[in-house]
C-alpha cells in the first residue's frame, strides 16, 4: 500500500486555500482587486509561499480557470454517464448541468455581471479555441465519440445559452437535445 507524501497534501491543501482565497477576491472586487498581497493575507499562506507555489498573478489566474473547468468537465461527465443508453438524454444532462453550474459559478458570475472585469474576461477567453477543444474532447470521449458536429453543436449551444441566456434552463435544454437528436 503507498500513501501519498505528507509534504504532497501539504502543497495540495496551500493550492486549495490560495485558489479559494483568489475565487473570493474576484468575486468580490474583480480581476483588478486581486493581487498577491491579498490572496496571502487571506489564505493564511505567506507571500513567498505563493510566488513559490504559483509565480505571478496570471499564472494565478490560468490556476484559478484550471480548476474551475476541471470541475465543470467532471459535472458534465458526470451527467454523461448518468444516460448510457441514449446520446440524447445524455447531451441533456450535460447540457443542463453546465447551465445550472452557471447560474451558480462565483468566476463565471464575476465575468458575466454588468460591471464585468474586462482583464478576467480576457483571461478566460485568451485561448477560446483551446478551451472549446477540451469541452469538445471531453464531450466526445464521455459519449464514445459520436458524429464531430453532434458534439460541435451541443458544446456550442450550451455555451451560447450559458453565456447569453435568452430562454430558460429547461428550454435551452430541450433545444440542445432537439439539435442534436439523430433519429
Amino acid at each position: 500500500m503507498t500513501t501519498p507524501a505528507f509534504y504532497d497534501e501539504l502543497r495540495a491543501l496551500r493550492l486549495e486555500r490560495l485558489l479559494d482565497a483568489s475565487v473570493e477576491i474576484i468575486t468580490e472586487e474583480g480581476w483588478d482587486g486581486l493581487s498577491m498581497t491579498k490572496v496571502a493575507q487571506r489564505s493564511g499562506v505567506p507571500r513567498q509561499s505563493l510566488y513559490k507555489e504559483v509565480g505571478t498573478k496570471s499564472e494565478l489566474g490560468e490556476a484559478v480557470v484550471a480548476r474551475e473547468a476541471d470541475r465543470f468537465l467532471a459535472g458534465m461527465r458526470e451527467g454523461i454517464a448518468a444516460h448510457p443508453g441514449s446520446i440524447v438524454d445524455a447531451v441533456g444532462a450535460a447540457a443542463r448541468f453546465a447551465l445550472e453550474y452557471g447560474q451558480t459559478n462565483a468566476v463565471l458570475q464575476a465575468i458575466l455581471r454588468p460591471s464585468y472585469d474586462v482583464a478576467l474576461l480576457e483571461l478566460l477567453t485568451v485561448r477560446p479555441a483551446a478551451v472549446l477543444a477540451q469541452a469538445s474532447r471531453e464531450v466526445a470521449d464521455a459519449l464514445g465519440n459520436p458524429p464531430e458536429a453532434l458534439v460541435d453543436t451541443m458544446v456550442r449551444l450550451t455555451l451560447s445559452h450559458l453565456l447569453q441566456p435568452t430562454v430558460s434552463i429547461d428550454e435551452a435544454v430541450a433545444r440542445i437535445m432537439h439539435a442534436v437528436r439523430t433519429d
